[in-house]
């Protein structure tokens, strides 16, 4: 009768693999080179997750579920869009993530070429909340598209700055003058005929 197995082990190797991968570059990454860090053969890692790629996934989901915050509420202030940007695309002083960041660009510069979405999802996602948050704080619905898909790329853009460039970067600064840019952009002024 074969052994039953042992539910704590394979969150044990997606914890063992992410911390391997804070410096270790993917393409350096095999099933065989794992199992190296683990201290065990292959088999483990091809018994739980099938591949390594399927690894390099489950790493990947196990960062993104640690590291996301609840979704943006559209009613919440200018602060508030600040704080939701510093929470998904900041941090970078916590290594996981920063390990997280660093793999989501690696995984999404290549993710069209072997038919996956994780990034191109996450992104689009990005994109609808903030332009919910754009429209309801007064951006007609065209302008609230293209603010949120500006201030996603924006977002994006500090984050990367600030992964190969972390000594002249302050992501989380950034990312704070990208909702205020957008705050300024899309907040409807209250009018003295407004208040009256």
């Amino acid at each position: 009768m074969p052994r039953k197995p042992d539910p704590t082990l394979k969150p044990a190797i997606i914890a063992k693999v992410a911390q391997h991968l804070r410096d270790t570059k993917l393409e350096d990454v095999s099933v065989r080179s794992l199992g190296r860090v683990l201290g065990t053969s292959a088999y483990p890692i091809v018994y739980h997750f099938g591949s390594r790629d399927a690894l390099i996934d489950a790493v990947v989901a196990h960062l993104a579920d640690a590291a996301m915050p609840p979704a943006l509420d559209p009613a919440t202030d200018a602060q508030g869009l600040a704080e939701y940007l510093v929470a998904v695309f900041g941090g970078l002083d916590d290594p996981e993530r920063a390990l997280a960041a660093r793999l989501a660009f690696e995984l999404g510069a290549v993710e069209s070429l072997d038919g996956r979405d994780r990034e191109h999802v996450f992104h689009h996602d990005q994109v609808v909340l903030i332009a919910a948050w754009c429209r309801e704080h007064g951006a007609d619905p065209d302008e609230a598209d293209r603010s949120a898909r500006d201030a996603v790329l924006s977002a994006r853009g500090a984050q990367w700055g600030a992964i190969v460039d972390r000594e002249h970067s302050d992501v989380d600064v950034e990312l704070r003058a990208i909702a205020t840019e957008l705050a300024d952009a899309t907040v409807t002024p209250v009018t003295s005929d407004a208040r009256a």
